[in-house]
């Protein structure tokens, strides 16, 4: 089966060689010639992966229906995700919108000229971010360059798992390494000198599919890992590359990484917690190191979110209370026209404001109860309630649906329920310790909102670290030797296996609770 896919701008369409019944979306962006784009890969929520058949579209499905303007339905547009490659046809004639913002790579430039360069990357499963420094000389540590660009194997799933489902098979694992390889050697390729050592800083899963490794100890419980990482690569067309410490099978080199950096100056105890689509966490104790991780989903990644979008410009990243109602922020300052979308920030600030009015209750519901306050009343205002489906409207011509709410729930319900478990192994009350977070959440979240969601409990000091993963790969990169010291702090770390835990599914209904 040929698929003649056209892009915007390109002069003749892309030809793809698939076989039928595969995946449509699949097929399109594992090809590697199409811009990757945020997609949820499969649960028929985002619409990103809108694709048009030139001619004899296929009658739309009631999840199409659900997402597609009614117009576009007419044009021919489906959903790749819900859509596979059809039988007895020897080709297939696809069109795809222009790339969405979110899927542009960026990339800075500082430095005209160096003679050597480190490069610190950090493999995350949605974003790839890089930074290159000057290795030697008076401007030795010096950023010579930075950027980032969208993980290019978001076509086999938007989560850590359906990667792994994909590299279980030696040839799916083979494409999906070989995907950010080549992007990788497009970063090198653009730099302003020569790159003499990498550091790759990433969860296990995808340290090991990026180095082309077995993954069978990461597929099925019980979980182990196949390398303990601290250890120097060579790879066709990369310089050596550095692999930080790999402690469990889900807290890889972004957290031992991170635990480089925050070695040398964080005062213990402190938690540090990188909130991606897994959050791993370290609990790093006066005498001993706790370690656990729990799935997230790519909800505070910005993915899955009927409004989900990465921070970025026009993009809201904060929602607050005026006396006409909210009104929202993206990072140039206070927004009024129409909007790309919600950031993970920016959707944590609107429960937390939801929450304060009263208009959302602690089990995730819109409240049916007469708004309390005139305040309340006005943002209440927006609600609706159609077909069994309830939602808010919002400033920007955005909303925020009960499912949205049910998705955020859950983030919020594993990540306290590892907080509590790391707290309580390590008997280290709240009021003592530090919580440093990284990851998707690292930069700009206001404690305030954790406290009020209950993502954090109160009392515990709360530090935005941004990207740990990245400054300790820097920091690795540029002094190798700071990796043997991260390397002891994780020999002696003590796994924490929650999901195994026969009290798992019990604490965290607990935990399906805003506030608690």
């Amino acid at each position: 089966m040929t698929l003649r896919v056209r892009t915007s701008g390109a002069a003749a369409p892309l030809v793809i060689e698939t076989v039928a019944g595969e995946q449509l979306s699949r097929a399109i962006w594992l090809f590697g010639g199409i811009a990757p784009q945020l997609l949820c890969a499969g649960m028929g929520r985002c619409g990103r992966c809108r694709t048009r058949f030139v001619k004899d579209a296929p009658p739309p499905l009631p999840a199409e229906e659900a997402i597609l303007p009614r117009e576009d339905l007419a044009l021919g547009w489906r959903l790749a995700c819900r859509r596979q490659t059809p039988d007895g046809s020897s080709s297939l004639d696809l069109e795809l919108p222009g790339a969405d913002a979110d899927a542009r790579a960026e990339a800075k430039i500082y430095v005209n000229t160096a003679e050597e360069l480190v490069l610190a990357v950090d493999l995350g499963t949605t974003s790839v971010c890089w930074q290159a420094l000057v290795a030697k000389g008076k401007e030795r540590g010096l950023t010579a360059a930075e950027g980032r660009f969208l993980n290019p194997q978001a076509g086999a799933g938007a989560d850590v798992m359906s990667r792994l489902a994909m590299a279980a098979d030696p040839r799916g694992r083979r494409l999906l390494s070989d995907l950010v390889r080549k992007a990788l050697q497009g970063v090198l390729a653009a730099l302003p000198g020569r790159v003499s050592r990498l550091c790759l800083a990433g969860n296990t899963a995808m340290t090991d599919i990026f180095l082309d490794r077995d993954v069978a100890g990461l597929c099925a419980a019980p979980y182990r890992t196949s390398h303990s990482g601290h250890e120097t690569v060579r790879l066709p067309g990369l310089p050596p590359i550095y692999i930080p410490p790999l402690p469990a099978p889900f807290v890889g080199g972004d957290i031992s990484a991170g635990l480089a950096l925050l070695a040398v100056d964080a005062q213990r105890p402190f938690i540090l917690a990188d909130m991606g689509t897994n959050g791993e966490f370290a609990l790093v104790g006066r005498e001993e190191v706790f370690l656990a991780s729990v799935p997230l989903g790519p909800a505070l990644e910005g993915i899955g979110l009927e409004c989900g979008q990465l921070a970025g410009p026009e993009t809201i990243t904060e929602f607050f209370l005026t006396p006409s109602g909210l009104a929202a922020r993206a990072p140039g300052g206070e927004i009024t026209g129409q909007a790309r979308g919600i950031s993970a920030t920016g959707y944590l600030s609107l429960l937390a404001a939801l929450l304060g009015l009263k208009l959302l209750d602690n089990s995730g519901h819109f409240t049916d109860a007469a708004p309390a306050t005139p305040l309340a009343r006005k943002v209440a205002a927006g609600m609706t309630r159609q077909s069994r489906k309830t939602r808010l409207n919002l400033p920007c011509s955005l909303w925020l649906s009960a499912p949205d709410v049910e998705e955020l729930l859950k983030v919020k319900a594993s990540f306290a329920l590892a907080l509590d478990k790391l707290s309580a192994a390590a008997a280290v009350p709240w009021r003592d310790m530090t919580l440093y977070l990284a990851g998707a959440l690292g930069e700009h979240v206001d404690p305030g909102w954790l406290e009020t969601t209950g993502f954090a409990p109160g009392g515990l000091r709360v530090r935005n670290a941004g990207n740990t993963a990245l400054k300790g790969a820097a920091l690795l990169a540029l002094q190798p030797e700071a990796g043997e010291a991260a390397a002891q702090l994780c020999a002696h770390a003590r796994v924490l296996s929650l999901a195994e835990d026969p009290d798992f599914q019990r604490d965290y209904c607990k935990q399906m609770r805003f506030g608690v």
